[in-house]
Parts: C-alpha cells; structure tokens; sequence
C-alpha cells in the first residue's frame, strides 16, 4: 500500500512538472481586410487608421496591388509575406504545401501558428443572381464555374498541414455568402436578399474539410449577428440601388479556438463594433482573436527582403528546434548543389547570431537561394530570394514572335515585383481598354520565369491578328512590361 502511494505521488508530481512545462496558449490576433484596388481610393493613411483600430497582430489583406509592404512600414511592422499578402508584427517564413502557399507565423520563439490568405473571383456573384430571379440548380453552377476551382486546392492541401500538428488559419475574401448563414430563419429575417436556403458550396467545402468558421463560432446566430462585410459602399455611404449585402469575409481555422470575432467598419455601420471614420474601403473588415498553442517550428530561414538592391543589406534569419546544433547562415547562387561551396557564410552562433546581417558586394543581380546548415555542414533549410538589378526593368518575352492560330503561346518575364498575383495577361494590340484582356495566367510570385497559354486558357482559338503579352501588377491593371507577337492562320 505504501508503494503504491508513493508511485501515486510521483505521478501527480511528474504530471504536475509536465503540465507545467507545456506551452501555455497564446493569444493571437487576426484582420482579413479587402482594402479596395490597392487601399488608394479613398486614402491608403485611412486603411492603415483602420487596421490600427483593430490592433490586429497578422493581417491577410486582399486587393494590396503591390503595396503590402507599404502598409507594413506605415504601420512600423517588419514583416511581410508578398506571396501570400500578409503583414505580421511577428516573424514570417515562407511555407508551401501542394502548391498552395502559407507563411508561418512564429508567435514565440521557435513556436509557429500557420496563416493562409485567399481572394476568389467576384463574378458572376450569386446573392445578385438569386436577386434577380436565378434558380438554385444554376446559383450553384455559377459558383462552381466561378469560383470553386481556386478554393480546391487550398481545402485540399492546407488542412495536411494541421495534420502535422500546426495550428492554421486561413483568411480571405470568398465573395460568396455562408451556408450557415442563408438557412431557413434568414428567409424569414431578411426575404429581400435571402430568397431561398442555400448551401454555399464554398463555405461548406471549408467545413467539410475541418475547418471552423471563427466568426460563427463566435456569433452563432445569424439572425442576431448577420456580420455583413459586403458592402458599407464605395467609398461609404454611396451604394449602388439593388446593392445586394452580404457576409463574404472569413477568418476560418483548424486547431485555434476563436474566442472573440468582430466586424471593423464605418462607424454606425450595421453589426460594425469597431468603427472608423471615413471608412477607407468597399468591404467591411472582420478581426478574430484566437487562443492558440503555437506548435514547435520545423526548420524555417527567410530573407527580408526577398528582393535586394545591390548595396542594401538583407537579413537571413532561422526558427528552429535545432538552436544549438546550427553551423552557418549560407548564400548559394539559385539551384547549387546540397554539396556545393557557399558564395558567403556567417557561422550561426546561437550566442551571437540568429538572424545574420548580408551585404551584396559579391552578389550579382541574379537569383539566389540562402540557407543554413547544421554542425556538420548538412543544409537544414533553403528560401530563394533575388539581387535586383537597379537599372533593370519588369520585362516580358514571347518566345516565338509569330504563331499559328490554336498554337501555344509561350510567353516568359523578368524583374517582376514577385507579388501574389502578379500575371500575364494576354490581349488585342489595338485594344487600349486594360480590362479587356483575352486570357491571364499568374506568375506563381516568381520574380523571372514562364508560362505557356493553350486554346483553353482564351476560351477559343486566338484569330489572325496583332497582340500583345503584358506583364501585370498583383491582381491590378497596371502595366509593367509589353512584348508583341502575331497570330497567323
């Protein structure tokens, strides 16, 4: 009996120091915030006002155009992740799975939480098809044509990265309503926008997935909180007649536990409980606070910035499990071997360096690859990052100057921003309208490469005639570079 109350001792004190030992939750706030056409309509200082209002620590911004990291500096934060539109106070590191990019957020030191950011196709938007009159059967074909094709992928691949025990958050502008929201109760509460129930394919691949919808976590009721983000007008108060309104911003999760959820708006705006004034966008905002337990970080480096100017001096910088065990901060031109020597090395003293200061002298405006290694010279983690040159321009090539009509089109760039949506669009040379190109293709935020358009990617074989190939800002329509080629029969 005496033993076994000694070994009952000893469990209790033994559970005691482990659960003392374990990470205590943290607490973690996130904005998802569609500032409008790069947050210059009304003024970008009053985008930067609202998201001070939130005082959010990651913000997924949608529609930056190229200026996220002009947002981070306005509002004193070091980092950004241009590939994937966020904006931190805490460290980022570039994450991909499937072909899908994330950042990881290190919260603590060598503790990490996992933020996705996506924005889907406004058109065609079915809350204005079922205004007018649309049938259920071809609502949700719209938003299968639409908009669910972009959505597979990211529902597919993320939620692989929850499985290995990383918390994840995902942020974006659906541009489509809720199936929790547009339920049977709502026909009653709100006839004039929700006609019929509807169970929004998108939202309920989210849920189907694993993912956990933060606001209606919060607010499960949305008849008592709608949390319309769509729209408070453009700029506010003006609002086109027939507007439709709607909840189509989320801040979504696997494995954090949101425990308060907001709606940043117009001051007085409905359901707004954070109000700024003038508000500086066409959506509403929405800002989750999670409690969340970061997970251990896998081995991660990153460059700030991942574009350099010769001159400038850039920061590699590690998380790690592996603190004491690290070798050297290493610069490799883009592609070396595992076993290839270092253009410049740095030992990574955990003493003395975690976050290594580069200069450029010896690197020529090109491609780089930086990582860093372990005692025994093994590379632990590798991220590209580019030297520009400072007299270099975006560029953009076709690879044959003339092709027969229903050819492949090959098209490459150089010197791009390397932003999310940076894309190639291709259009009629004797068409100034910038909206009308005739086909696009994105540049995956690669600062140099190439794609190749097929038939499918224009709908229909292009007809004899002049183009143009035109290299585009981050989702905008801002030219960069313009090469021309010609379709012959």
């Amino acid at each position: 009996m005496r033993l076994l109350r000694i070994l009952c001792a000893f469990i209790l004190v033994a559970c005691a120091t482990m659960s003392s030992a374990r990470a205590e939750p943290v607490e973690l706030k996130v904005m998802v915030f569609n500032i409008w056409r790069s947050g210059v309509q009304l003024s970008l200082h009053q985008v930067v006002a609202a998201i001070r209002a939130a005082d959010p620590d990651v913000v997924a911004l949608q529609e930056p155009e190229g200026n996220s990291r002009r947002i981070a500096d306005m509002l004193g934060w070091d980092y950004v992740d241009e590939r994937v539109h966020l904006i931190s106070r805490y460290p980022l590191y570039m994450g991909t799975q499937d072909d899908v990019h994330f950042s990881y957020v290190e919260v603590q030191r060598s503790k990490v939480v996992a933020i996705s950011n996506l924005h889907l196709p406004s058109d065609a938007y079915g809350p204005e098809l079922v205004r007018d009159g649309g049938r259920l059967e071809d609502v949700l074909q719209g938003e299968t044509d639409n908009r669910m094709y972009m959505l597979e992928p990211y529902a597919a691949a993320l939620p692989k990265v929850a499985a290995q025990g990383i918390p994840l958050i995902v942020g974006g502008d659906f541009n489509s309503p809720s199936h929790l929201d547009w339920t049977a109760a709502m026909v009653q509460a709100r006839p004039d926008a929700v006609k019929y129930p509807v169970e929004w394919p998108e939202s309920k691949l989210m849920a189907d997935s694993g993912f956990v919808d933060s606001y209606r976590t919060v607010h499960a009721d949305p008849v008592a909180k709608p949390g319309l983000t769509w729209t408070p007008g453009y700029p506010h108060p003006f609002v086109r007649p027939q507007e439709t309104h709607d909840r189509i911003d989320y801040i979504y999760s696997i494995g954090a536990k949101a425990v308060a959820s907001d709606v940043v708006g117009e001051d007085g705006g409905p359901g707004v409980a954070i109000g700024v004034d003038p508000w500086p966008a066409d959506h509403r905002a929405l800002v989750t606070t999670f409690e969340v337990e970061p997970a251990p970080t896998p081995d991660l480096i990153t460059v700030e910035p991942r574009l350099v100017k010769p001159g400038e001096i850039f920061i590699v910088r590690v998380a790690t499990q592996k603190q004491e065990k690290l070798g050297h901060f290493q610069v490799f031109p883009a592609g070396a071997a595992e076993d290839a020597a270092p253009i410049t090395a740095l030992p990574a003293d955990p003493a003395d360096h975690l976050a290594a200061p580069f200069g450029t002298a010896r690197l020529a405006p090109g491609a780089y690859l930086a990582a860093v290694s372990d005692a025994n010279g093994k590379r632990l983690a590798g991220v590209p990052f580019w030297v520009t040159d400072p007299d270099a321009k975006p560029a953009v090539a076709v690879a044959k100057a003339s092709v027969k009509s229903g050819d492949p089109v090959e098209v490459s760039w150089s010197s791009a921003p390397g932003n999310k949506f940076d894309w190639i669009g291709i259009y009629s040379a004797t068409d100034p309208d910038l909206y009308n190109y005739l086909g696009y293709l994105y540049t995956n935020a690669s600062v140099a490469g190439s794609v190749t358009f097929k038939t499918e990617d224009f709908g229909d074989a292009l007809v004899p005639g002049e183009y143009e190939a035109r290299l585009m800002r981050d989702d905008a329509y801002v030219e960069l570079a313009i090469v021309k080629f010609t379709v012959t029969e």
